[in-house]
Parts: structure tokens; C-alpha cells; sequence
């Protein structure tokens, strides 16, 4: 039973991270306003203002809105999961949770130090994250850390092109 119960805590875990989230099924179709990072800011507002564009469009299930931010190649390696690699494989990660009903009720993520070279841009920060699924409505927390590889796409235009995380605790005790 505590293994059925691990392993699809697992899972979850490793599809937050890919920023992947349900759609509101009860709600109309909306125009949605256009989110877009200003130019002319510094590094590290460029990366908070499009991590909060991505934190937003999690909660309300808008993957099509986080795609924009990845590259065709992206690379996403949750913990304790198997690496995902080009947007393909995380769009399909996302039906899944559909299908699975995940729910994110709050994502908060810290940069913690972000610096340059060349046409990378790195960070790295904290995370705390609340979610439910349909085989289970209570909502779990999970935390810890993350390393993120941005790519230069234009001078005012950053791409998310590789990612990390892991959690801050053992899952196991």
C-alpha cells in the first residue's frame, strides 16, 4: 500500500515540475490577455517576470502559455523521474495529469542567484508547491531546490532549455 501510495507521489512530484496542470473544465472560454516580459529591465527581473508568467499559467492550467518559454529541445529532469527532452514528450506530460486531474492550489519558487555567460543565463533557487489529484483530493506540499539553463533567444527574449530539481527532503522516511 505505501509503495502504491510513494510511487504515484512520485509521479506527481515530477509532473509539477513540468509546470503541467489541468484545465478548469466549469469555465467559459475567455480572451486572455497577453503576457509578455518588459524590455529594457535587468537579468534578473527578465527571469522573475517570466517565472511568474510560467507560475500563473501552471495554477490555471494554461500549458500552451508555458510552451512559449521553452525551447523545441528542452530538457526537464525531475529527481526521481525520468528525464523528459523536447516539447513533444512535455506536452504529453501534461495530457497525462489532465487525465490524472492534477490540481495546483500554490507554487511559489525563489531565485536564489542567477548569472550569465555567453547565451546562457543560469539560476538557481528554491520551491514549495501544493497540489491534489482525483485519486487523491488532499492536497500534498512538497519542497526544495532547482537549477535552470535559460537560452538567449534575442537580446530582450529568454527560453528555458534545461532544468533540474530535486527535493529538499527524503521521501522515503
Amino acid at each position: 500500500m505505501f509503495k502504491k501510495i510513494f510511487v504515484a507521489a512520485i509521479f506527481l512530484f515530477a509532473t509539477v515540475f513540468l509546470f503541467i496542470s489541468c484545465e478548469n473544465q466549469n469555465t467559459t472560454k475567455e480572451v486572455k490577455q497577453k503576457e509578455e516580459v518588459k524590455p529594457d529591465i535587468s537579468l534578473r527581473e527578465k527571469v522573475d517576470s517570466i517565472n511568474n508568467i510560467l507560475d500563473r499559467a501552471m495554477l490555471r492550467g494554461d500549458y500552451e502559455a508555458m510552451l512559449q518559454y521553452y525551447t523545441d529541445d528542452i530538457i526537464i529532469s525531475p529527481g526521481l523521474n525520468p528525464t523528459v527532452k523536447g516539447k513533444a514528450a512535455v506536452k504529453e506530460s501534461y495530457e497525462k495529469n489532465r487525465k490524472m486531474e492534477v490540481q495546483y492550489h500554490s507554487f511559489d519558487g525563489t531565485a536564489e542567484d542567477i548569472w550569465e555567460s555567453g547565451d546562457k543565463v543560469y539560476e538557481r533557487g528554491t520551491f514549495g508547491v501544493s497540489l491534489s489529484y482525483k485519486d487523491h483530493p488532499k492536497p500534498s506540499a512538497y519542497y526544495g531546490s532547482y537549477f535552470t539553463i535559460w537560452q538567449k533567444a534575442s537580446a530582450d527574449s529568454l527560453k528555458i532549455k534545461y532544468v533540474i530539481w530535486n527535493l529538499g527532503f527524503n521521501p522515503c522516511d
